[in-house]
Parts: structure tokens; C-alpha cells; sequence
């Protein structure tokens, strides 16, 4: 698959924004039968027989409802009432939601009703897993295939599972993740059937995709630039909201620059040394949105127009969903034994 070019003129309004360039390799997922010798989402791995499949034993976290007695909810009703504007709380509105949330306790998320049964107070904490939960393979990334892809050791293989429940982890809430890197000619006899676990998210389990690995240049979110490129922006552009979605890449990529767009730029310290680390891979809840739909739609897709059923498995191929159809970003430490790895979700 193609990427349009980027606009000849962009770079000439940003002068010292050409040399900051940084490849990126877009996977394109796209799906369909996939093989255990190739790069894909969501297949089967290239998995030794005599490996132990990885496992999680990481709590994962759990929705439970808490009664909200009668005279609470009376109360919370009439300060609802007394509402000058639908969007405005009345006077002691915010007290009773604080008590609301005391009743619930640790891990309140909220309160309401489901199905028009009763109001209640929700709240998520941890239950350990029944036994040690198989994780499903998310991706198998082949060096050869990708150029962005990096090789630790010597490695030319990155396989990528995850546990498909919520968890919260190192200020993460999501799936657990194990990388194993391997080199594919070590690998002779394979695993016949990976062992199957519980799923406690649907969106977790991708759909079999093939990639279309396709290496394009990337530009450093607005807050990594230098000071003088960053001037340059603020003079061009206000805020920079336009020139992430320009110079950015959206979807499931190899490599480049990270989009901090939802918190701004925040520290990726290797979890070993504290050193730094790089961009290793963008787990994406869709390959663009309508702001980045025109500049990176792949030239192929350029006929799917909003209407077209088809456009849902070019945008959403993999059936993932991160958070609110955000990103999961892996950052790795290549310098340190092992590859050390930290997540990130944006």
C-alpha cells in the first residue's frame, strides 16, 4: 500500500523540519488468511514445542455494582431538580456525588443505571485470574519484512501476545504484554495448538489480518521539536493541532515518533537503567479518523468514501480497540539485556 505524498509545500513553511525526519514503518493491516511463516496480526506464531506458552498472572480488574440507599438517590434527585441548566449543578450537587462516591469505595468510576434497572455506584478492582491465563497472540513481526522492525541479539523476529482483560499496570489499564524475540531459523518444531485462556474483552482479540508494511518519514510531535522549528510552528499554526495530523503517522506502525496529543509529552524511561527508549510498536485502534483520513488513506483505499461498507475493515482492520479507540505504544530499551520494554496509552 501507498501513502500520499505529503504536500511539497509543507516542509518549505517549517525551514530546519526536513532534517528531523525519522522513518516509520506503516503495517497496513489489512484481513485474511494468514500463515505461521509470515508477518501478520492476529494469526498463528512460529512457536517452538517445547517453549511454554506465556501465561498471565497479573489480577485483572473487575466491574462491581454497590447499592445506593433509597434516600441518597432521593436527595441526589431533588438537588437535580433545583438545576438552573441541564449541564450546571445545583448547589450541593457535587457533595452528594462525593458521598456517592465514599459509599462505593476504592476504585469508583461512577454512578447510574443499566437496562433501566436500578441506580448504582460502579466501581473496578482487582480478581486474580481462576489459573494462569494463556495469552492470545496479538502480532508476529518478521525483520525481513519490516525495515523499522529492530534485531536485538540478533533477533530477526518479534512476537507480541497480550492478556485480554483489563488490568491496571504501571498507570496502564489494559492488556498485559509479553514480547519474545527470536531468530526464525532456530525455530523447527512448532507448537501443533497453542493453549486457549479466558477473554474478558472481545476487543481484545484481534481479527487475522496480512500486513502491507510500508516505510514512510515521520516528523517529531510539536513538543520534541527544537526551539527554533517550534517558533517557526507556533507562527504557522496556533497551537500545532493541524501539523500532527499532517506529520504524524496514524495506525499500527514499526518505529518513528510518538503522537502525545491526549496528555502531552510525557517520560518513557527504560524500566532497568532509566536510560532512554525508543518507539518499538503502535498497537492502534484504527488506521486513521476523519482529520488524518485524507492525507494518510492509502492511495489503493482512496475510493471507499464514508459510505461504503467497506470502509470499516480499511479503517478498522483488525477489530482491536485500545481505551476509547486510542493507542497502546510499546517503548523498548535496545541497549539493555533482554530489551526491556514499557507501555504507554494515548
Amino acid at each position: 500500500m501507498i501513502t500520499p505524498s505529503l504536500p511539497p509545500e509543507a516542509l518549505d513553511r517549517l525551514p530546519g523540519l526536513a532534517a528531523l525526519g525519522r522513518t516509520t514503518t506503516r503495517l497496513h493491516p489489512r484481513r485474511g488468511e494468514v500463515g505461521v511463516d509470515q508477518s501478520h496480526i492476529g494469526g498463528p506464531l512460529l512457536w517452538p514445542a517445547d517453549e511454554p506458552w506465556p501465561t498471565c498472572d497479573h489480577p485483572h480488574m473487575v466491574r462491581e455494582e454497590v447499592p445506593i440507599p433509597t434516600d441518597l438517590l432521593d436527595r441526589m434527585r431533588a438537588a437535580e431538580a433545583r438545576r438552573t441548566s441541564a449541564h450546571v449543578l445545583a448547589d450541593g450537587e457535587a457533595e452528594l456525588h462525593q458521598e456517592i462516591a465514599d459509599l462505593v469505595g476504592p476504585g469508583f468510576t461512577g454512578w447510574g443505571a443499566v437496562d433501566g434497572g436500578p441506580p448504582g455506584g460502579y466501581r473496578h478492582g482487582p480478581r486474580p485470574h481462576s489459573r494462569p491465563n494463556p495469552m492470545v497472540a496479538l502480532a508476529q513481526l518478521r525483520a525481513d519484512d519490516i525495515p523499522d522492525l529492530p534485531r536485538p541479539g540478533g533477533a530477526d523476529l518479534l512476537q507480541v501476545l497480550w492478556c485480554p482483560f483489563e488490568h491496571e499496570r504501571e498507570n496502564v489499564w489494559g492488556p498485559t504484554v509479553r514480547l519474545r524475540w527470536r531468530r526464525e531459523s532456530e525455530v523447527v518444531d512448532l507448537l501443533a495448538e497453542p493453549p486457549k485462556g479466558d477473554v474478558g474483552e472481545e476487543d481484545y482479540l484481534p481479527q487475522p489480518c496480512r500486513l502491507h508494511p510500508e516505510r514512510v518519514v515521520e516528523y517529531p510531535f510539536p513538543q520534541e521539536l527544537p526551539p527554533d522549528v517550534r517558533a517557526r510552528l507556533d507562527t504557522w499554526q496556533g497551537d500545532g493541532s493541524g501539523y500532527v495530523g499532517l506529520f504524524l503517522v496514524p495506525g499500527w506502525k514499526v518505529g518513528g515518533y510518538a503522537n502525545w496529543s491526549l496528555t502531552d509529552l510525557g517520560a518513557t524511561p527504560c524500566p532497568d537503567c532509566a536510560g532512554p527508549t525508543d518507539l518499538l510498536l503502535v498497537i492502534d485502534s484504527k488506521e486513521y479518523d476523519g482529520g488524518t483520513r485524507d492525507r494518510w488513506r492509502p492511495i489503493e483505499e482512496q475510493h471507499l468514501d464514508w459510505g461504503d461498507p467497506g470502509r470499516f475493515e480499511a479503517q478498522e482492520p483488525t477489530g482491536v480497540q485500545v481505551g476509547r479507540w486510542g493507542a497502546l505504544r510499546i517503548f523498548a530499551c535496545l541497549r539493555c539485556p533482554d530489551t526491556p520494554f514499557l507501555l504507554n496509552q494515548q
